[in-house]
C-alpha cells in the first residue's frame, strides 16, 4: 500500500514536469468531456421534452378505440361509456382519464373554409388529462369555459379562415346517416403548440353543444386517453387495459407515435455512442501525450530499472500517471457541463432563430432544455475510468520495453 501511494504521489510529480503540455492535453480532455456531457443532456432534453409535450398535449399515455374506427374513422364506430368505464377506473397507477368524440368536419367563416378534425370534449375532463388550455394565451380567451356554442382553434386555422377572438364560424359534420349537419360557432379561444401538423386542422368543442347534431348516443365515445404518472406506469396501465379489454384496439403513445417510441427506446444507446466517439478521439491524444512522455523520460526510466524498480511498479507508475491525466480532466470537463446544463435546463436554448420553426412540423419543440438522467451520469464516469485504463496500456507497455543497460548509457 505504501508503495502505491509513493507511485501515485511520484506520478503526479512527473505531470507536471512539463507543465505546458500537461495543460494542454487537461485541457483538451476538459473540453471534450464537457463537449461529450453537454451534447448527451442536449440529445436528451430534446427528445424528452417532445416526447412528454406530444403525450401531455395529445396522445396521453394510453388510447382506447373500437377497432373499426382505428381503422376507418367512422362515426358509427363508437362505443358506449358505461361499457369501458369500470374497467379503467378499476386499474392502478393512472391520474386522469378523458371521453372524447372524434368527427371529420369543415371550419368555414366569411373568408375561407378549411378541413377540420372535430375533438368534442368534457372541458375539465381534458384539462385534467392535457395541457393543451396552457398554450391558449390570456389574450387570445379560455379552453371552451365561457359563452354560447365556442370553439377552440389554433392560429394557424385562425390565420386561415382570417378568424379572431369572438369571430363567428360555422363547422359543417355528417351525422350517423350521413346527413350534412350545420352549427355556427363563435371562436373562444386560440392556441399554438409546438406542433404545426397538429395545429394544422385541429379544433375543440364542448361534447354537449355538438352531440345533438350527430345522432350519437349520450354516452357515446370514440376515444379514451389515458393519463398516468409516468412513462413507466403507463405501460403498466396499457397493458392492463389491454388484458382487461381485449376486444378494443389499446394503444401505448409509443404505438400511436412510432417515431417517438423509437426516439425514446434509442436515447440510451445513442448517448453511449456519442460518448464513446468523443473518448475515442480523446484516448488518441492522450497516448501520444503519455508516449512522449515516456520516450522522453528512456534514461531516467532505465536508471530506475538499475536502482531496483520492478517492471510491476514502472508499469504501475506510467499507468497513474495517464490516469491522473484523464480523470482530473474528465472532472473538470463534467463539472463544467453539470453547471451549464444545469443553467440552460432552467432558462432553455432557443434555436427558433437557426430552425425558422421548421422542426415543429414534425412536433419538435425549438426550445430545448438540456438534461442528464443519473444513469446517463454513472454511464459517463464509468466509460472515462474505462478510456484511462485502456489509454494507458500501451505507454505503460513501451516503458517496460526499455533496455535499462542501453537507456543509461553515457
Amino acid at each position: 500500500m505504501k508503495i502505491t501511494l509513493m507511485l501515485v504521489r511520484l506520478s503526479w510529480k512527473n505531470i507536471w514536469r512539463n507543465k505546458f503540455r500537461s495543460i494542454l492535453i487537461l485541457s483538451a480532455i476538459a473540453i471534450g468531456l464537457f463537449a461529450g456531457t453537454f451534447t448527451i443532456a442536449f440529445v436528451t432534453g430534446w427528445g424528452r421534452a417532445t416526447i412528454e409535450t406530444e403525450i401531455c398535449n395529445q396522445l396521453s399515455h394510453t388510447q382506447i378505440h373500437t377497432p373499426e374506427f382505428s381503422y376507418n374513422y367512422d362515426i358509427n364506430s363508437y362505443f358506449t361509456r358505461d361499457r369501458v368505464k369500470p374497467i379503467i377506473d378499476s386499474v392502478t397507477g393512472l391520474e386522469s382519464v378523458t371521453y372524447r368524440l372524434k368527427l371529420y368536419g369543415v371550419l368555414a367563416s366569411a373568408s375561407n373554409t378549411v378541413g377540420a378534425f372535430v375533438h368534442a370534449i368534457d372541458p375539465a375532463e381534458e384539462k385534467a388529462t392535457t395541457t393543451l388550455h396552457q398554450y391558449i394565451p390570456d389574450s387570445l380567451g379560455t379552453f371552451l369555459e365561457s359563452g354560447k356554442l365556442p370553439v377552440v382553434i389554433s392560429q394557424r386555422v385562425a390565420k386561415k379562415l382570417k378568424a379572431r377572438l369572438r369571430s363567428k364560424v360555422v363547422l359543417s359534420i355528417q351525422d350517423v346517416n350521413g346527413d350534412m349537419q350545420s352549427m355556427a360557432f363563435r371562436v373562444g379561444g386560440i392556441f399554438k403548440t409546438n406542433n404545426s401538423m397538429f395545429d394544422e386542422s385541429t379544433i375543440f368543442v364542448r361534447k354537449s353543444d355538438i352531440l345533438p347534431y350527430t345522432g350519437l348516443p349520450e354516452d357515446a365515445a370514440h376515444e379514451v386517453a389515458i393519463l398516468a404518472a409516468s412513462v413507466d406506469e403507463g405501460k403498466k396501465v396499457t397493458e392492463a387495459v389491454t388484458a382487461a379489454l381485449p376486444d378494443m384496439d389499446v394503444q401505448g403513445w409509443n404505438k400511436l407515435q412510432p417515431a417517438l417510441g423509437l426516439m425514446y427506446a434509442w436515447t440510451d444507446l445513442i448517448n453511449v455512442i456519442i460518448l464513446s466517439i468523443f473518448l475515442i478521439a480523446l484516448s488518441f491524444g492522450i497516448v501520444n501525450t503519455m508516449l512522449m512522455a515516456v520516450l522522453e523520460r528512456t534514461k531516467e526510466l532505465g536508471v530506475l530499472a538499475c536502482i531496483g524498480m520492478n517492471k510491476r511498479n514502472i508499469f504501475k507508475m506510467v499507468m497513474f500517471e495517464t490516469l491522473c491525466l484523464t480523470v482530473v480532466g474528465s472532472a473538470a470537463g463534467i463539472l463544467l457541463a453539470l453547471w451549464v446544463i444545469g443553467y440552460t435546463g432552467q432558462h432553455g436554448i432557443d434555436l427558433g432563430f437557426m430552425l425558422n420553426a421548421n422542426y415543429e412540423r414534425f412536433g419538435f419543440s425549438s426550445v430545448v432544455y438540456p438534461f442528464l438522467f443519473p444513469k446517463a451520469f454513472m454511464e459517463i464516469v464509468i466509460l472515462v475510468v474505462i478510456t484511462g485504463i485502456v489509454s494507458a496500456i500501451y505507454p505503460a507497455r513501451k516503458a517496460l520495453k526499455i533496455n535499462s543497460w542501453e537507456a543509461t548509457k553515457s
